[in-house]
Order: structure tokens, then sequence, then C-alpha cells
């Protein structure tokens, strides 16, 4: 027979049994949650952002904001300082499935080891693959060291489908196009073919005005006086919402050099939203689609 004591025991037992059972199902989604994936280039955070709810660990957080003035950055990402030397501390700190790292950052590949298993890609790379073909490589990487495939997928297919529809209207802007950033009053970086602008004026088909040697990034740097030969509508990567180049954007197009180029003086100018991260992967390039053709349709 159970005296009370025993009774009170037992009912204590039971209680907190029933507690745990009732808790496991929480605590077990609480820790599926708290897997983060940590990222030192723009172009796998982005992605991220696009194929997952998982916490995301982002180093140039303020630098990435200030080029894309994208204000719908998630709510729980870290920022873990700045991409080639990241906060190592902070890092150990934090609960990472894994760390993706650019191709250019290979130098830090072992001492991230020992915080968490490490990934190194990039859509810019010496794959044989057209700049497309490397994108969408890239991002089922991604996918793949995410645990996101059927996200990834589903991201690549909606990219095609707004890329096809896209294309149509593609076919009424002037061609050929020169992409431009200004960098000094005197030089003009230029987007070649395996450049995010030059991928995409490949997938809508239109000419790329820039056919010199380029960057593994699809990038060169010319001068101004260069372009007196380019026969070309230019398309400047308007980047007046920086302060650090707001500056130099106004000296140039307000200079007598500027101003006698064949191109700008038969109008053959458009100003383009930089909205989009211009080294970035499929989110940027459908950012750069979309302000592409609306800088046109608005002119």
């Amino acid at each position: 027979m159970l005296d009370g004591r025993s009774i009170n025991t037992i009912s204590w037992f039971a209680l907190v049994i029933a507690t745990i059972l009732t808790s496991f199902p929480v605590w077990s989604q609480q820790v599926r949650e708290a897997g983060t994936v940590a990222t030192l280039d723009f172009a796998i955070a982005e992605t991220l952002f696009a194929v997952q709810d998982l916490p995301v660990a982002m180093g140039g957080v303020s630098n990435y904001q200030s080029w894309t003035e994208d204000d719908s950055l998630p709510p729980n990402l870290v920022d873990i300082g700045s991409n080639p030397q990241p906060n190592k501390e902070l890092l150990s700190t934090l609960n990472l499935n894994t760390i993706l790292i650019p191709l250019q950052y290979a130098y830090l590949k072992d001492d991230l080891s020992s915080i968490a298993p490490v990934a190194q890609l990039s859509p810019y790379n010496t794959s044989p693959l057209s700049g497309w073909e490397k994108m969408i490589a890239f991002t089922k990487e991604i996918g793949t060291h995410t645990e996101r495939k059927p996200e990834v997928h589903q991201l690549i297919a909606n990219a095609d489908d707004r890329m096809n529809h896209l294309r149509d209207t593609a076919t009424t802007l002037p061609q050929p196009l020169l992409l431009m950033q200004f960098l000094d009053t005197r030089h003009v970086r230029v987007y070649g073919r395996n450049s995010l602008p030059g991928i995409i004026l490949e997938q809508l088909g239109l000419r790329n005005a820039w056919d010199g040697p380029s960057s593994r990034w699809g990038i060169s740097t010319i001068g101004i006086g260069e372009l007196f030969n380019m026969e070309a509508h230019f398309v400047v990567v308007d980047t007046s919402h920086l302060p650090s180049r707001r500056t130099t954007q106004e000296n140039v197009m307000a200079s007598e050099l500027w101003g006698q180029l064949p191109s700008v003086r038969a109008g053959n100018t458009t100003l383009l939203d930089a909205d989009f991260w211009v080294f970035g992967a499929i989110p940027s390039a459908i950012l750069f689609a979309d302000s592409l053709i609306n800088a046109f349709e608005s002119k």
C-alpha cells in the first residue's frame, strides 16, 4: 500500500515526464531552427536570403545595404564584420551548420574550418560553362550545402520564367549596349561577357559592345578617351546614391570630355538604377534585368 510520500513522489515523476513529452517537439524545433549559415560573400548571401529560412551570418552588411539600398534583410541577420577579416570570436559563438566563402578567400579556409565545415564556391570561376549555367550550378551548390534543394530549384525556375518574359520586351532596346561604371574622372569600368550584366545581356538576346579582355568577374578598366571609338548605347550604372561615388559621377557627366563622346552627343546614354549587386548571383541578375528594361521603358 502506498503512503502519501510515495503518491507525491509518483505524482512528481509523472509531472516531470509529462513536461518532457509535451515540450520535446518544441525543443526539437528550436534545435532544427538554430543552425546558422555564415558567408563572406554577397552573391552567396543574397542567394541564402532567397532560398532558406535559417539564420544567416554575413560579413560587410553595411556595405551591401549601402550599394543595393536593400531594407528587407532578414531580421535575424548576424553581422560578422568585414569579409576579408571576419570576427572569428563571434563566429565561434554561433551554432553554425557551415561557412560558405568565395574563391578569393581561400586563405581563410583552414582557419575557419576549426569553427565549422567550410566550402568555397563562386558563380565567377574558370569553368567552361556559360555564365548563366555557372550561376545555376552555383545556386544548386548552395542548395546542397544548406539542404534547400527544392527551394533552390524553385528560385532557378522563377528566374528562367522571368528571363523568358523579359526577352520579348528586350528586342525593342537599342544595340549594342555598353555597360559601365565611373571609377574616377578619367576611367570607367566596363562589363564584359562574363560579368553579371554581360551574362544577362546574353540571356535577353542583347549584344554587349565590350568584347575586349576582362577579369574573372568579367570587368575591365579603360580610359574614358577610349569611348570615342565605341559605337554603342552607353548604360551607366548609377552610383550617385553612394556618397563616395556621387561626386565622381557628377563631375564626369558634367565634363567636357564626356560631353564630346559621340554616343553622348547623340543622346545614346541611359542611367541604370544600381539596386543590384554587380558581382551577384541570380537574385541580383533578376534585379538587373528588371532595372534595365524599366530604364528604357521610362525614357
